[in-house]
């Protein structure tokens, strides 16, 4: 008998998951970075006078990425549920599931200048698939205790994505039920921004995988200074100048940790960067667009330039990611 035919079968290495199973719901990440990157650019066309088709370009990216994803995420329900249902349980894992409702929403915002019905179908599809989110994530944080160790600022997502929804529902009309989601998401950011920032100061370093949330420290403020001008007309008063304020020093904040921020092995959740820095530069144009000065102007400009390019740099380093293969290989 040949030496090859008593040699012993190879098994595939133990934990090995199809490429469908290996997909991660944190993805999305890039919808709402791009999407929220294209949304920042209209602002910025009607208020600094910069060129459309640069917001343009950027939305349909975003709207070709969020079809892709959501195809290959119900297949992946489909043909991998039990892979679904442990990402589903897993508790950082788990607040990267709004992101899908999100997505949502910032898509319905760039998209209500070229189709109202649309916009109109993605933003009740968006919020009524975050207010199931939301809830049955919190629920499961009062049901069962938590580890302060694997808390990450991610978990803002099921609770401050509430503050969005309002920045494209009140455009459409929907004043009363966007006040129910900004008042849950203001309140709970508020309880939340506690528990996280004691986290950061008080237990063990997080991850180089999870520093990058830091990031999303910066969203609450910003998307409820552009939710709270939503309400008001564009008029910006004293919460808008605490708004405002508030997130121009979580922003220098988080420039000054830059370099413990962003270094070390690449993963997808780098993508949490990107949707505070949108909502930041789309805050900073429309407080630029309230309360006109060279300083304002000069911050807003700056938002802009800074979020642009952190996508791009993290588009390009996930184009990479994706092309070694290691981005479907992150457990």
């Amino acid at each position: 008998m040949s030496e090859s035919a008593i040699r012993p079968q190879q098994v595939p290495e133990a934990g090995e998951k199809p490429l469908l199973a290996r997909m991660s719901i944190a993805m999305f990440g890039m919808v709402m970075g791009i999407g929220g990157l294209s949304n920042a650019w209209a602002a910025a066309a009607r208020t600094l006078g910069v060129p459309l088709w640069i917001s343009q370009v950027l939305l349909v990216l975003a709207l070709l990425a969020f079809v892709l994803l959501v195809v290959a995420h119900l297949a992946k329900l489909g043909f991998c549920f039990r892979e679904v249902a442990e990402e589903f349980a897993h508790p950082v894992r788990s607040s990267f599931f709004p992101a899908t409702s999100v997505s949502m929403v910032v898509l319905s915002i760039g998209l209500r200048a070229y189709s109202l019905p649309l916009a109109q179908a993605l933003w009740w599809l968006g919020a009524a698939m975050h207010f199931v989110l939301a809830v049955t994530l919190i629920r499961r944080w009062v049901l069962h205790a938590q580890d302060e160790a694997v808390l990450t600022p991610a978990w803002f997502i099921p609770v401050v994505g509430n503050i969005l929804v309002p920045v494209g529902g009140v455009p459409l009309g929907h004043v009363e039920i966007s006040w129910f989601f900004f008042s849950v998401g203001l309140i709970f950011w508020l309880s939340f921004f506690t528990i996280v920032l004691h986290r950061v100061l008080f237990v063990p370093a997080m991850s180089q995988r999870s520093m990058p949330t830091l990031f999303i420290l910066l969203a609450p403020p910003s998307i409820g200074l552009s939710a709270y001008l939503a309400f008001t007309g564009g008029q910006a008063g004293a919460l808008g100048d605490i708004l405002y304020c508030l997130a121009l020093f979580i922003a220098i904040l988080l420039a000054t940790l830059w370099r413990h921020v962003a270094h070390g092995a690449f993963f997808m959740s780098w993508w949490a960067m990107t949707f505070p820095a949108d909502g930041w530069a789309g805050a900073t144009i429309a407080f630029f667009h309230a309360r006109p000065s060279v300083y304002t102007q000069a911050i807003a400009w700056f938002a802009l330039a800074a979020a642009s390019g952190i996508v791009v740099w993290i588009a390009v380093r996930t184009a990479l990611h994706m092309a070694s293969g290691a981005a479907f290989r992150e457990d």
